[in-house]
C-alpha cells in the first residue's frame, strides 16, 4: 500500500496539539528529528517526540538527521514509534543501527540517503531494510525544487532490494511532479508544504492521497 506521510515540521509549530488533534484519522505522520549538527536545523527533540507520540493515535515514523543516530533508538521505540530511518552518511556501521532498531522493537527500519550518496552503498544491507528514504533534495536547505535526478537512484536500487523492501521520496514533493514520482515505482513519500500551507491540510492530504491512486492506476 502507497503510504504519504505528511511531514509535521512544516506545520503549525505554536499549536501542535490543536494541529494533531485536527489530523486525527491520516495512516501516518513523519517527524524529522534534527540535531543541528549533521543538518544545520534543530526540529524536535525526545520530549517533544513523547507529548506527540502521546497525545495522537497516528502511527509516525521518525527520520533522524543526526550524527549518532543509535542514541536515539531506545527512546522512540519507548514512545511507541514503529518506523525508524536513519542516514547512512552518520552511520559507520549501518547494520548495528539496523539491528538495534529491530531488537527494541521498531516494526520498519531503514536508511536514508542524500542527494550525492549513490544507491549502491544499500547492497551490504540488503537483507535487513524494511524501507529506503532517498531525499531528493540538499538536506539542508528548505524550500528547494525537488531534483528529479534521484529517480534514476530508485531504478538503480529496485533492481536490487527485496520487493517488500518499501522506497520512499522525501522532499520537494507537490502536485508538479507527483506523477514523475508515483509512476517511477515508489512506495511512499513525505510531503510537507504542499499539506500543511494549504487553507485545510486535511482536504490537501486527501487530494494528494487521490492523485496518487489516479496516477498508480494509470500504470496497471
Amino acid at each position: 500500500m502507497f503510504t504519504v506521510s505528511p511531514s509535521l515540521l512544516s506545520g503549525d509549530l505554536l499549536n501542535l496539539g490543536a494541529q494533531l488533534d485536527a489530523l486525527r484519522g491520516l495512516e501516518n505522520l513523519h517527524l524529522d528529528i534534527d540535531d543541528g549538527n549533521f543538518v544545520r536545523g534543530i526540529s524536535f527533540g525526545m520530549d517533544i517526540v513523547r507529548a506527540v507520540a502521546g497525545r495522537t493515535d497516528i502511527p509516525l515514523d521518525a527520520h533522524l538527521e543526526v550524527l549518532n543516530p543509535c542514541d536515539y533508538v531506545e527512546a522512540l521505540c519507548a514512545c511507541g514509534v514503529k518506523r525508524i530511518c536513519a542516514h547512512v552518511e552518520a552511520l559507520p556501521y549501518p547494520s548495528l543501527f539496523l539491528s538495534a532498531a529491530r531488537k527494541n522493537g521498531a516494526r520498519y527500519c531503514g536508511l536514508a540517503l542524500n542527494l550525492k550518496t549513490p544507491a549502491e552503498v544499500l547492497l551490504p544491507y540488503v537483507d535487513q531494510l524494511d524501507y529506503v528514504i532517498f531525499v531528493s533534495v540538499e538536506a539542508d536547505y528548505d524550500g528547494l525544487p525537488f531534483r528529479s535526478g534521484v529517480l534514476a537512484k530508485v531504478r538503480a536500487a529496485k533492481a536490487f532490494l527485496r520487493p517488500e523492501t518499501e522506497i520512499w521520496i522525501d522532499g520537494g514533493v507537490n502536485e508538479s511532479n507527483l506523477q514523475e514520482i508515483v509512476t517511477a515505482g515508489v512506495d511512499g513519500l513525505v510531503i510537507g508544504r504542499s499539506i500543511f500551507q494549504a487553507p485545510n491540510p486535511v482536504a490537501a492530504y486527501h487530494r494528494i492521497r487521490r492523485l496518487v491512486q489516479e496516477y498508480a492506476d494509470k500504470e496497471v
